[in-house]
């Protein structure tokens, strides 16, 4: 086969895509009936699905991945990783590739597919590769976070305390009591 298809999206995948284009039509009496819409869930955006549909979320996005790996990926340095569900800018990217091929193999015309081939594709793969670097993740052996201590102590007490002073005299408040035993009883003196 010249080009393989797309891969469908799971059936509950299906289902939330399917609500989410009855709430943009905007009909008054489907969206009195949905009643509060936003917190349904959108596949683009994982956290927001409860975990049966992430399940298939993940599972769609996996097969995405090997299409996209197989069709579109003619250089092995601009293939997607199989470890891609332990980098989390990749995870948190992919449903939302995935989705924009889906609403773009819905559409009547072209212009979406056109769209998805010009910008969101390449985009994504640009990001994905100048995020991986030159780790040993694009060659199939997947490299620990790279950042993790840097993240670490850019989360650290010290660090946190010296952003909150910062705030405090920025916003000409005293700076924050952050004694252990004041910031257990408030997590967020913000």
């Amino acid at each position: 086969m010249i080009a393989s298809p797309f891969p469908a999206p799971p059936v509950a995948v299906q289902q939330a895509l399917a609500l989410l284009d009855l709430v943009e039509g905007g009909d008054p009496a489907v969206l009195d009936e949905l009643g509060d819409i936003a917190d349904l869930p959108r596949p683009w955006l994982p956290g927001t699905c409860p975990p049966i549909l992430r399940r298939q979320l993940w599972s769609w996005c996996d097969a995405v991945v090997t299409w996209i790996n197989h069709d579109y990926a003619w250089r092995p340095a601009s293939m997607i990783p199989a470890c891609w569900p332990e980098h989390p800018h990749l995870a948190q990217e992919l449903p939302a590739l995935a989705c924009l091929r889906a609403a773009a193999e819905r559409a009547v015309t072209p212009d979406l597919l056109e769209d998805w081939h010009r910008y969101a594709l390449p985009t994504f793969l640009d990001r994905a590769l100048s995020r991986l670097g030159e780790s040993s993740c694009r060659t199939g052996k997947h490299t620990l976070w790279p950042a993790a201590a840097r993240f670490d102590a850019d989360i650290s007490d010290q660090a946190r305390r010296q952003r909150l002073t910062a705030f405090a005299v920025d916003t000409n408040r005293p700076p924050p009591d952050l004694s252990p035993a004041r910031a257990q009883a408030n997590p967020s003196p913000l």
